[in-house]
C-alpha cells in the first residue's frame, strides 16, 4: 500500500464513528500554536524590497570596482533572485 493510500485509509478508520464526509479541521488556536504567524506583506512592499535590493547591490558592486556596468547589473541579477526566492520561502 502507498503511502498516499494509507493516509487515505487511516482517517476513515479513526473516525468511523462520526459523519460521512466530515473530516477534522485544526482549529485556529491549533494552528497558530503549531507554527509562529508570519508578518503579512503586501505586493508593494515586496516589489519596492526587490527594486531596493536591486539598486543597492549594483551600487556596492559599482563601488567595488567592478569591471563595467555589465558585471555590475549582473551581479545585482543575483542578488535579486536570492531576494525573490526568500520572498517566496518566507509564505
Amino acid at each position: 500500500m502507498s503511502r498516499r493510500t494509507k493516509r487515505r485509509a487511516e482517517p476513515q478508520a479513526a473516525g468511523a464513528g462520526r459523519e460521512a464526509g466530515a473530516e477534522r479541521t485544526p482549529r485556529a488556536d491549533e494552528r497558530s500554536a503549531s507554527r509562529p504567524a508570519a508578518p503579512t506583506w503586501g505586493l508593494g512592499i515586496q516589489l519596492a524590497l526587490l527594486v531596493v535590493v536591486f539598486a543597492v547591490v549594483v551600487l556596492v558592486a559599482e563601488l567595488a570596482g567592478a569591471a563595467n556596468l555589465g558585471v555590475a547589473l549582473g551581479v545585482g541579477q543575483i542578488a535579486f533572485a536570492i531576494a525573490v526566492v526568500y520572498l517566496l520561502l518566507r509564505r
